[in-house]
C-alpha cells in the first residue's frame, strides 16, 4: 500500500530501506555467520523490492516536475557514467574496486547529476544491474545498465548522494497516478 507523500518522505524511506538491506546482506542481525540466515535472505529481497519501488517512484515523480521546469536539476554529483561496451565483468570490477567511491575521477567515468541518475533509474535493464555494500563505511550503491539511441551505459549511482539530492530539493508531494 502507498505510504509516502512526499519526496522527502521517500528519500527517508529510502534510507531506512538502504539500512536494512546493508544489515541483511552483510547478516548483521545474526552473527555475520553464511550462508545468511533465511529471516536475512528474506529481508534482503524484500528490501531490494522495496527500494526499487522508491526509486521508481522518485525518477518519475522528480524528472516530471524539471521537465516543466518547476525545479531546477541538483548540480551535485551522485553517480558515474560510463558509455559503450562493457560486460559483467565491469560489473564484478566495480564491487571489487568500492563501487562510487572507488571510480570517482576514474578514467572513463563521467559525474552524473540527479536528472541524468533518474533517467537511468527510469530506464535500467532489469536484467542486468547490481549493487555495491561496503562493510564498513555504510555506502550503498547501485550499479545499472542500458542503452540510449544503440549506445550502451552502465551507471553506478551512491544512494546516499542520491538521497541527500532529493532532500535538498524543495519538497513536493508526489501525486499519486
Amino acid at each position: 500500500m502507498w505510504t509516502r507523500a512526499t519526496w522527502h518522505e521517500c528519500a527517508s524511506e529510502l534510507k531506512s530501506v538502504s539500512e536494512q538491506f546493508q544489515d541483511a546482506y552483510w547478516n548483521r542481525r545474526y552473527g555475520h555467520t553464511y550462508p545468511r540466515h533465511p529471516e536475512a535472505e528474506k529481508m534482503l529481497v524484500d528490501s531490494s523490492q522495496r527500494g526499487v519501488e522508491i526509486l521508481r517512484s522518485l525518477a518519475l515523480a522528480i524528472r516530471s516536475e524539471q521537465d516543466f521546469d518547476i525545479i531546477p536539476d541538483n548540480l551535485s554529483t551522485v553517480g558515474l557514467l560510463k558509455t559503450g561496451l562493457f560486460s559483467i565483468d565491469d560489473i564484478s570490477q566495480i564491487k571489487m574496486n568500492h563501487g562510487f567511491n572507488g571510480h570517482s575521477g576514474k578514467e572513463g567515468y563521467a559525474n552524473i547529476r540527479l536528472r541524468e541518475c533518474l533517467n537511468k533509474i527510469a530506464h535500467a535493464n532489469p536484467n542486468l544491474s547490481g549493487f555495491y555494500v561496503s562493510a564498513g563505511t555504510n555506502d550503498h550503491d547501485i550499479i545499472l545498465t542500458g542503452e540510449n539511441r544503440g549506445r550502451n551505459w552502465l551507471a553506478i549511482i551512491s544512494l546516499n548522494r542520491l538521497i541527500d539530492a532529493v532532500k535538498s530539493l524543495q519538497d513536493f508531494p508526489i501525486n499519486r497516478i
